[in-house]
């Protein structure tokens, strides 16, 4: 969700994807600038933020990238509840990886997020 104050907003961001799809690259290329040629997996979920400044408005993106493996899938309503916006990643190179972001569309239509 996002709330707007004083010229200020922050807006809750979700990542959704297969495990190796590239959600933590995203966030760590986005937030840090950095990019680092093998990432560990990520455990349940990882937090960071970012504030840019957009316009006269400050906006600070308060960004979920969670993991992609299969087991973690139940616990992603607890992360795209309340979400400003949800970024789908897929692999490219797999057709899989693609049918499956499909479904994580679905999912957040299914649960009424988007």
């Amino acid at each position: 969700m996002a709330t707007i104050g004083h010229n200020n907003l922050n807006a809750k961001l979700v990542l959704l994807g297969d495990m190796g799809a590239g959600k933590s690259s995203l966030v760590l290329r986005f937030v840090k600038g950095q990019f680092l040629e093998f990432q560990e997996s990520t455990i349940g979920a990882a937090f960071f933020s970012q504030t840019l400044a957009v316009n006269d408005a400050t906006v600070k993106f308060e960004i979920w990238d969670t993991a992609g493996q299969e087991r973690y899938h139940s616990l992603a309503p607890m992360y795209y509840r309340g979400a400003a916006a949800a970024i789908i990643v897929y692999d490219i190179t797999t057709t899989e990886s693609f049918a499956r972001a499909k479904k994580w569309v679905q999912e957040l239509q299914k649960q009424g997020a988007y």
